[in-house]
């Protein structure tokens, strides 16, 4: 490193980048549950629909009274509403898409981590580190530009999950909190 300065600019730099990866994987993470949560809910009120105006439909052959005719329609009808909410939807697509953002952000979190530690080991001149890091931002801004959008639900999640309670402001705490203790700030 050509100097003290320098070095901490670009650690500090990384570190950022590196908690607000955290930050977002977890959101996606968090959305991505929130979905699945969501689309099982559905898909068992579906089933019981679908038993019940079936129940309604064999009762009707031997009796033909107007309330079970009714009620196994209006079953019916909640049945093929929430069927349409999931090919509208999309929810287990949308569901796989949160799951490989998460992912993505996962391995460049793992590969801003790497970059500390070469930082801290002072094993590459800055030229070279910060190429990598530039290289690091590129492909993060690729994942963010392709990555599905999140609810504030899911942002309150990840919030609790992570203990964090500011908005894009983390401490060095809350960094070294979600680094190994070799990359801590001691």
């Amino acid at each position: 490193m050509a100097n003290l300065e320098e070095k901490s600019i670009l650690e500090d730099n990384i570190r950022y980048s590196y908690m607000s990866v955290v930050w977002s994987h977890k959101i996606q993470e968090k959305q991505s549950d929130i979905l699945a949560g969501e689309y099982k809910k559905l898909e068992i009120v579906r089933l019981i629909c679908n038993a019940l105006t079936s129940v309604g439909l064999i009762s009707l052959i031997f009796t033909d009274q107007f309330l079970i005719k009714f009620v196994a329609t209006m079953i019916s009808f909640v049945s093929t509403l929430i069927s349409m909410h999931f090919k509208s939807f999309d929810t287990q697509n949308s569901i796989i898409n949160h799951k490989k953002a998460a992912n993505e952000l996962l391995g460049i979190r793992d590969k801003l981590r790497i970059l500390l530690v070469k930082v801290k080991l002072e094993s590459k001149d800055d030229f070279e580190l910060l190429s990598e890091y530039e290289y690091l931002i590129k492909q993060l801004d690729q994942i963010y530009r392709e990555a599905p959008s999140t609810t504030d639900k899911a942002v309150k999640k990840a919030s609790k999950a992570l203990k964090i309670n500011g908005d894009n402001s983390f401490s060095t705490e809350e960094i070294d909190a979600n680094l190994p203790e070799s990359l801590r700030r001691k």
